[in-house]
């Protein structure tokens, strides 16, 4: 076997360095590239909010990371198929956290979450986040009443003087919050309200029709009470805070994603799965 010179070796040596070196940089180009083009959406949102997001279990608070052709192991819901699926057709990975509402809020205002959703539109809101064109929902306001209920209704005025029960956080636009002679108790739980109306410790229980009605029928007690005509309505929409450079790409990716589902059909089929109206549109 021929020796190789001292030189010889070096010099292999040297090729092989150079070939690893190279490799090396490729490998971190490529993957570097990869990691760029990998597009990653934080979603926080509420933890008890059907039919539009809740938990599928008992677990209230939870965090997952959920790429595109996934659905979350924990949450479900009309607003969360229609968020899910808006973002998903874009090439997000959907980074998903549930808080109680305050603490969402909270984060997102912050920025330690991209965007939070589903949420109303008021001036309060809007002065610290900016909103998706398109929706995710759309509420009705109105008030539950025993079935014996002697109201007859005017219009918020036939509340006055009266208790309405309400759930905290929820907003129920600027006639009910302007009307200062209704007298308003801050309600956590919508079966909690209903029990309280039950009991004779409310008059009434004013909220979102769908999701009153949702959790009326899972505990069968969809009979028991009559609805007042609706005072007010709203859209819900995806929101983040404006300290945060990325938020109008990240909503403009959403409303691009939203009308995509529209068109292939996919918005109708998540209408139908959870019996709510195929609403299309903006406010």
């Amino acid at each position: 076997m021929k020796k190789l010179s001292f030189k010889q070796i070096f010099s292999n040596i040297t090729s092989l360095c150079v070939s690893f070196t190279f490799l090396l940089i490729a490998f971190l180009f490529i993957g570097s590239t990869v990691y760029a083009q990998e597009k990653i959406v934080s979603v926080a949102t509420l933890d008890d909010y059907s039919p539009y997001c809740f938990p599928k279990s008992s677990k209230k608070s939870f965090k997952e990371l959920i790429p595109p052709g996934s659905d979350s192991v924990n949450l479900q819901g009309y607003s969360w198929d229609i968020l899910r699926e808006s973002f998903h057709i874009q090439g997000y990975t959907i980074r998903l956290t549930v808080y109680p509402w305050k603490r969402a809020v909270y984060d997102t205002k912050t920025g330690a979450e991209d965007v939070i959703f589903p949420t109303i539109k008021n001036p309060q809101r809007e002065g610290d986040f900016y909103f998706s064109k398109e929706s995710v929902d759309q509420v009705n306001f109105l008030v539950y009443v025993p079935l014996d209920s002697t109201i007859e209704w005017s219009g918020l005025s036939s509340l006055e003087g009266l208790t309405i029960g309400q759930i905290a956080g929820w907003d129920l636009g600027k006639t009910w919050s302007g009307n200062g002679k209704i007298k308003k108790d801050s309600i956590t739980k919508i079966i909690q309200g209903f029990k309280m109306l039950d009991m004779k410790r409310i008059d009434g229980f004013a909220g979102y029709e769908i999701n009153f009605d949702y959790a009326l029928k899972s505990e069968r007690w969809q009979t028991q009470y009559k609805k007042l005509p609706s005072f007010d309505a709203s859209i819900e929409y995806v929101a983040g805070a404006k300290t945060n450079l990325k938020i109008p790409s990240i909503l403009n990716d959403f409303d691009l994603g939203k009308r995509k589902i529209i068109e292939n059909k996919t918005f109708e089929l998540i209408s139908k799965k959870w019996g709510v109206n195929s609403f299309v549109g903006n406010k």
